[in-house]
């Protein structure tokens, strides 16, 4: 299992659904970000490049890439991963799973 899974199995995880809401939500505010500015940076583009390439503005892009911006929408992502030629996958499971 992986960091992530053996915390999803935890016990407060399986006992609290307002805590497991809160697990996911910070996860996933914090984990996003953090793949584009990762693929950005291993691609050697900057932010204006990316920006271009996915047809929206560098600050876009910046608020996109801040973990604590926490606002950051499904279009812009798929915006984002579009300008990456790559695609996001995103989908419902189990807390269990």
């Amino acid at each position: 299992m992986n960091t992530i899974e053996t915390t999803l199995s935890s016990s407060k995880l399986a006992s609290s659904k307002e805590y497991r809401e809160a697990f996911v939500s910070s996860f996933l505010k914090r984990y996003i970000p953090f793949q584009i500015r990762t693929i950005r940076k291993k691609r050697g583009m900057t932010q204006p490049e990316l920006a271009l390439a996915s047809n929206i503005t560098q600050g876009v892009v910046s608020r996109a890439e801040d973990p604590d911006y926490g606002n950051l929408t499904l279009n812009t992502v798929l915006r984002i991963a579009a300008g990456f030629d790559l695609a996001f996958v995103g989908k419902f499971v189990r807390f269990s799973e």
